[in-house]
């Protein structure tokens, strides 16, 4: 009995020695642990101060630009025809101005005919992003076959789900003459609610009122285009390190305008950059430029 008690006595004092040097192996884990989060926070730290201190961007010149045209875009499927029927020609021909049209006629409803169509078209939006467009242009080439009737454009507003011209310049619609007439319409303030996130925009064309005169219609050319203007910023880029601009400031006595940006430019390059539908104050004003690291370049006309 004796020997067994010694024995148990032997095995927790093994015991306890045991834990002590697992306790003193998982402390110098930690220590180590913690000391290399230092070191490497540390030098994270310095990295960035350096990388900081390598930046040296200059707002060269600031500028105010007159209203910019993109290209025409035309629809590419085939347009709907709601009220109507297509009689020749495909939606190819209305692409441009060619001598090759498409051709619809007023439902066959006497004594009534009518004429109602749409089609989709896409802004590239990598191309034109929406914070540069200033307003939306659409036009269209066309004839009729009856004199007396107008024609509408509409497009579809994304918000109200509905087709209005409500935000064109000229509700009043088109009067034909028999001959190839252009329609043109231009949105105001609201552009933005007629088009969609991914840049889609539906428009619509059809005849004023119900008549007995059944009409053709020959569509040589219907685009859309998008109307830019705004702030033209130059920036130099003196120093070593590529630089990302996050953010400008446009700044006077009256305004604080603060607008988030994304333009990256390489060492010892030059870069541009159009912030749109932003004006430039009366001066005096200046302007600010801040950079991901945190430096900011100021610009101020003389």
């Amino acid at each position: 009995m004796w020997t067994i008690i010694e024995y148990l006595r032997k095995f927790r004092r093994s015991s306890r020695g045991v834990s002590n040097v697992i306790v003193i192996v998982l402390s110098l884990v930690i220590l180590v642990i913690i000391a290399s989060n230092v070191i490497l926070w540390s030098y994270q730290m310095n990295q960035l101060d350096w990388e900081k201190m390598q930046e040296n961007l200059t707002v060269s010149n600031v500028v105010n630009v007159n209203i910019t045209y993109s290209a025409w875009l035309t629809i590419q499927t085939e347009y709907q025809v709601n009220l109507g029927s297509r009689m020749s020609g495909t939606y190819i021909d209305t692409k441009a101005i060619d001598g090759d049209w498409e051709t619809f006629q007023e439902e066959s409803s006497p004594p009534t005919y009518r004429l109602d169509i749409n089609g989709t078209f896409i802004i590239d939006l990598s191309t034109y992003s929406l914070s540069l467009i200033h307003t939306i242009e659409v036009q269209m080439r066309y004839r009729t076959s009856d004199t007396l009737e107008k024609l509408y454009l509409k497009a579809y507003n994304w918000v109200s789900n509905t087709y209005s011209d409500s935000d064109f310049n000229n509700t009043l619609g088109h009067t034909p003459s028999g001959y190839w007439d252009y329609y043109a319409i231009k949105f105001t303030t609201e552009w933005r609610d007629y088009v969609r996130d991914d840049g889609a925009m539906i428009i619509k064309l059809h005849d004023e009122k119900n008549d007995a005169v059944r009409t053709n219609l020959e569509v040589d050319f219907l685009g859309v285009r998008v109307v830019t203007s705004g702030a033209f910023f130059t920036f130099k880029n003196n120093g070593s390190l590529t630089v990302h601009v996050v953010s400008l400031w446009i700044i006077n006595s009256a305004i604080h305008n603060h607008y988030d940006v994304n333009v990256f430019i390489n060492s010892g390059e030059n870069g541009t950059y159009l912030l749109g539908n932003a004006q430039l104050p009366s001066k005096p004003y200046f302007v600010k430029a801040v950079t991901e690291r945190g430096n900011i370049a100021v610009y101020s006309p003389n």
